[in-house]
């Protein structure tokens, strides 16, 4: 590449229809609070910021594809005929795209009749005439057309610590083995499927190149090639040649496209405010310090959240000797409460090593105590600091603060110094306050004060160049760890008084916290795992895999990358042409032939589509679940310790990560057999399982009122078949299998927001058939009618609905003129009462078991909670005295209008006892 063009100004040009396409399949089911898409809106920006960080320039512009048509297309109908239509989540954020594009004062351009790749090919080619160096921000290789020494393509970086790309001729030739000014006819040889362009049968990629090095040019391999070539392929330049033709017009870039005046392209200077203003408006919180630090500086970061309350100077302390440990300790001795936070080399806590302590007991003043290397000091018998201070930190007298405290609980556990006297977190605080916001520390301060403080990747570093804590000098973790401990006591002096306000006391004090408490002996007694038998599993899937793999590649004719979809693709759709036989329109995307799950099962029923699904379902089992899990064992505990995380559901249900142990298939073969794996600590101990039934129908029931529903449960009576038995004006008796199956998933399908539509293809119903179900469910329930209206009405009304523990979720979408944002809070609003009153009952009873274990002095240990259900194991004399324990708590841990019903089981495993 020629050095001296970048002397001139550059200008970067960047797909902003392909940024959106990528970034719409690449972060998905992302939502801001009100229930809109966001994925794409985020990766979108997220890209435009990193185009501008690896290519600095004054002068940048956006080009967009339209919806109308382009000449190709009057060119040639068939011309991406087989594109799906767009999809309603990506088509309604591009709005949101252009405008905030329009925000960071970026030009954009677009033209009728033409897509984005021939305004961007038109730049590079018009770029040095107009004395500009161009660079094209797009992996699209319709535009390595157009590459030249002063116009690089810059293919946008898989990962976010991928290095930059820049694609000179040379680079375009060592790719694909022809320099740029061929390409075209690279591409018409080729073809793109995507597009729907057909290109020459019989020849792909490397035979096209081998091709037009022989013969110079396309049209001479299109006239002498027929003669000179052999068999198939003389036979498919003859035919086919004028097909090529036109293919090649239709893959060749436009380049004499009218660009104006090229000063337009300059970037202008944004309004920080606004677009913060923006960010806020869509749940971009990260990207808003982002976008405040590209286009202003902290003082823009600050502006809008400033707190008068936060005490922004700072005397923070490296307590490297005996004389200040001595002090340190007097003065958290004194203090009636200090916010306290580790340092460790690993975010896993069982294995972490601790690096060291951090406290705070006055705002603005933070203490950090080294405990590896040279500085960290002893106490004044010689022993460590973490020695010295361990009566201090199981003091329950003493007030500790923590932000997700269960971690350094563990940590210090691990380190031989137990704590106790957790009085306060402030991620748990947050998430009840603030339920659809981020809980993370940094997120925190930047909403409450206004303060960008130290990222961690800022130390540490990211992708393969990150290093450990232990690895960073004393002072530099110090300032960042004493930030950590000052940030999180002026969170607590805020959040307490919001808590105490809002009247949330009870969720918090009584439910949030105790249950942590719970949840810290939980992950320390992890669960043990038979990794023999999970072995010995994943060995048989495996074998079952390859014979699947065998008979598909046998149906397929050849051998091809089954988990590439776009080799799978045109394997299905134009080889075997597996839409013929079913008459379904086949969908694409940019990058191929779609051949996800929900494409595949309409084929349900053909052999090779189930054959790929079968291939998938063991394919995933293998890797989530009998490769993973073994990973996870603890070499010391030899046991598997899982997180649970009580401020990543808005309802307030807990989650289950490294490993998640709640989403393991439970009606499925394979899956009782992994859950088969989940064994007792010893081999002369049980494994108990406590499962509520249908806990969230009977919170319906008490919170609709609804006479028949309560009596059902008061009589212990199938619920189901109750159910159909009102909607049929049928005895019980004669309520059939069909009928239950019907009623099922109505009684749990109307918590989530079904339609007819929805309920018919989940029971085979037609639409009109769905749709009377439904009506006679609410004329054989009316009450539940009534709540849906009153709990939809509130919601409207306050923007908010609360859970029997008074947990508060805000719904501000339901007043949304936007239908599908509307309808997606409406579910929300009606939902969460009832599966976050579920959740705060299990916590309750968790928190109570918890207690009564350590009273009774018991050696059973609760495992796990998975949603309803609990996993304990004991000694055998232990499990009668266990099961009437926990059903007793569990059965009395809230007063519902019903009773509330617990199935409990025994077995040598987890399998067994459920």
């Amino acid at each position: 590449m020629s050095k001296s063009s970048e002397e001139q100004k550059c200008l970067l040009v960047l797909d902003g229809t392909a940024l959106a396409f990528r970034a719409f399949f690449a972060i998905r089911n992302l939502t801001d609070q009100q229930g809109r898409p966001s994925g794409a809106l985020f990766g979108y920006i997220s890209s435009i910021l990193r185009a501008l960080q690896d290519h600095p320039t004054s002068h940048v512009v956006v080009a967009w594809d339209l919806p109308s048509p382009t000449f190709r297309h009057k060119m040639d109908p068939e011309y991406k005929a087989n594109r799906e239509d767009l999809d309603e989540d990506l088509a309604v954020q591009f709005p949101w795209m252009r405008e905030i594009t329009e925000l960071m004062g970026i030009p954009q351009i677009s033209q009728k009749g033409y897509e984005a790749d021939d305004l961007i090919a038109s730049f590079a080619k018009q770029g040095p005439k107009n004395g500009f160096h161009v660079r094209m921000f797009s992996s699209d290789k319709d535009l390595s057309q157009v590459v030249t020494e002063e116009a690089l393509q810059c293919p946008p970086p898989r990962k976010s610590d991928s290095e930059t790309i820049l694609m000179g001729p040379n680079e375009i030739e060592e790719k694909f083995g022809l320099p740029p000014e061929q390409m075209a006819e690279w591409q018409a040889l080729v073809g793109d499927s995507s597009d729907n362009i057909k290109g020459m049968p019989g020849v792909g990629p490397k035979r096209a190149t081998a091709l037009l090095k022989k013969y110079g040019n396309l049209e001479d391999l299109l006239t002498s090639g027929p003669d000179e070539e052999k068999g198939k392929l003389a036979e498919n330049l003859k035919n086919h040649a004028d097909d090529v033709r036109h293919a090649l017009k239709l893959v060749t870039m436009v380049t004499d496209l009218p660009l104006g005046d090229w000063d337009i392209y300059q970037m202008q200077k944004p309004d920080i405010e606004v677009l913060q203003g923006f960010c806020e408006d869509h749940s971009l919180n990260t990207l808003s310090v982002r976008l405040s630090e590209k286009f202003g500086g902290e003082e823009d970061v600050v502006k809008q959240n400033k707190n008068v309350n936060y005490v922004e100077s700072r005397r923070y302390q490296t307590v490297d000797n005996t004389k200040d440990l001595i002090k340190l300790k007097k003065n958290l001795s004194r203090s009636k409460r200090f916010a306290f936070d580790t340092e460790t080399t690993s975010t896993d806590a069982m294995t972490a090593k601790l690096v060291g302590m951090s406290f705070c007991y006055e705002a603005g003043h933070a203490y950090y105590v080294p405990c590896m290397g040279e500085k960290a000091p002893q106490g004044p018998d010689g022993e460590s600091a973490v020695d010295f201070l361990k009566d201090l930190l199981v003091d329950s007298s003493i007030g500790k603060i923590g932000q997700n405290f269960k971690y350094d609980a563990h940590v210090m556990r691990e380190n031989g110094a137990p704590t106790s006297g957790w009085c306060f977190d402030t991620m748990i605080a947050h998430s009840i306050l603030y339920p659809l916001s981020r809980h993370n520390i940094d997120a925190m301060a930047l909403q409450h004060f206004g303060l960008k403080k130290i990222p961690t990747k800022e130390i540490l570093g990211t992708g393969k160049k990150a290093v450990t804590m232990d690895m960073i000098d004393v002072e530099t973790v110090s300032e960042y760890a004493c930030e950590d401990a000052d940030i999180c006591f002026q969170l607590f002096l805020q959040l307490e008084k919001e808590i105490k306000d809002k009247k949330l006391e009870s969720l918090f004090y009584e439910i949030e916290l105790p249950v942590a408490e719970a949840l810290i002996d939980m992950e320390c007694a992890g669960i043990k795992i038979d990794t023999s038998s999970l072995e010995n599993m994943r060995i048989r899937l495996e074998d079952h895999r390859n014979k699947t793999m065998k008979k598909i590649f046998e149906m397929a004719g050849e051998e091809f990358n089954l988990n590439s979809p776009k080799q799978l693709g045109p394997i299905l759709f134009e080889k075997l042409e597996i839409q013929k036989e079913r008459k379904v329109r086949v969908g694409k995307t940019k990058t191929g032939y779609k051949t996800d799950a929900a494409t595949l099962e309409k084929f349900s029923g053909l052999e090779i589509a189930d054959l790929i699904l079968d291939y998938r379902h063991t394919t995933k089992l293998i890797s989530t679940y009998l490769e993973a899990l073994p990973r996870f064992v603890n070499k010391k505990t030899q046991c598997v310790h899982s997180s649970f995380n009580q401020a990543l559901v808005a309802t307030g249900r807990l989650s289950s990560s490294d490993p998640n142990l709640q989403n393991i298939p439970i009606r499925t073969e394979e899956g009782k057999e992994i859950r088969s794996a989940f064994i007792p600590l010893k081999d002369d101990w049980d494994m108990v399982s406590a499962d509520y039934s249908q806990v969230e129908l009977r919170v319906v029931a008490h919170l609709a009122e609804d006479d028949s529903l309560q009596a059902a449960f008061k009589n212990d009576t199938d619920i189901h078949a109750h159910t159909a038995a009102a909607i049929e004006g049928l005895d019980i008796k004669d309520v059939d299998a069909d009928m239950r199956s019907k009623a099922k998933a109505v009684n749990f399908g109307i918590l989530y927001g079904m339609g007819p539509h929805r309920l018919g293809q989940q029971t085979g119903m037609s639409f009109m058939e769905a749709q009377d179900f439904i009506e006679q469910y609410f004329e054989a329930f009316p009450k539940v009618k009534e709540w849906l209206n009153k709990t939809l009405e509130t919601a409207r009304e306050k923007e908010e609905v609360k859970t029997l523990a008074g947990r508060s979720r805000p719904t501000p979408g339901v007043n949304s003129s936007d239908g599908r944002v509307r309808s997606s809070a409406e579910n929300m609003a009606v939902n969460t009462p009832v599966q976050g009153s579920a959740a705060d009952i299990i916590k309750i009873a968790m928190i109570r078991i918890h207690k009564r274990l350590a009273k009774e002095n018991l050696q059973a240990r609760m495992l796990l909670q998975v949603h309803d259900e609990l996993i304990f194991d004991c000694p055998k004399d232990e499990t009668n005295k266990l099961c009437n324990l926990i059903l007793e708590e569990m059965e009395n841990a809230y007063p519902l209008s019903v009773p509330l019903k617990v199935d409990i089981g025994t077995g040598k495993n987890w399998a067994e006892a459920h």
